[in-house]
């Protein structure tokens, strides 16, 4: 496991035709849903792992703590822990490729979209991952 700190940004970053799913994770996702101008979900908390396939494929654990992203971890392995007090077992894990992630984050596609399309396997708690539009909405 690989702990991602939060970039030191002043603004919400855009997210770019350009942007990758890896520059994504490591480089905004902070930024991009704690500064969103959305009102938080104080309620929303939840442990999603992501496991991109294909081009650049890797994998990060998010966690979700009133609303605001607590902790971007990218795996190396089937365990997911920071240290041996906290272990972050994901609630749902998505696995999709790059591309369609990027859909995704720019709204090319919704998450519905594409669990219908068979661009995305979900794995865990099905029926939150489908109200994936709300944390989408802070990505």
């Amino acid at each position: 496991m690989i702990e991602i700190k939060p970039g030191n940004y002043e603004k919400r970053p855009e997210v770019t035709n350009d942007t990758t799913h890896v520059e994504y994770f490591e480089e905004l996702i902070f930024a991009r849903v704690n500064m969103c101008p959305l009102p938080k979900i104080k309620s929303l908390n939840t442990i999603i792992r992501f496991d991109i396939v294909g081009d650049n494929a890797g994998s990060w654990t998010i966690a979700v703590e009133d609303g605001l992203l607590k902790h971007v971890l990218r795996n190396h392995s089937n365990s997911c822990s920071l240290s041996k007090e906290v272990v972050l077992e994901p609630t749902s894990t998505f696995r999709l490729d790059g591309h369609t992630f990027m859909s995704i984050v720019r709204r090319e596609i919704t998450p519905q979209q594409a669990f219908f399309e068979k661009k995305v396997q979900i794995k865990g708690d099905i029926t939150l991952a489908l109200k994936m539009n709300v944390l989408v909405n802070y990505m």
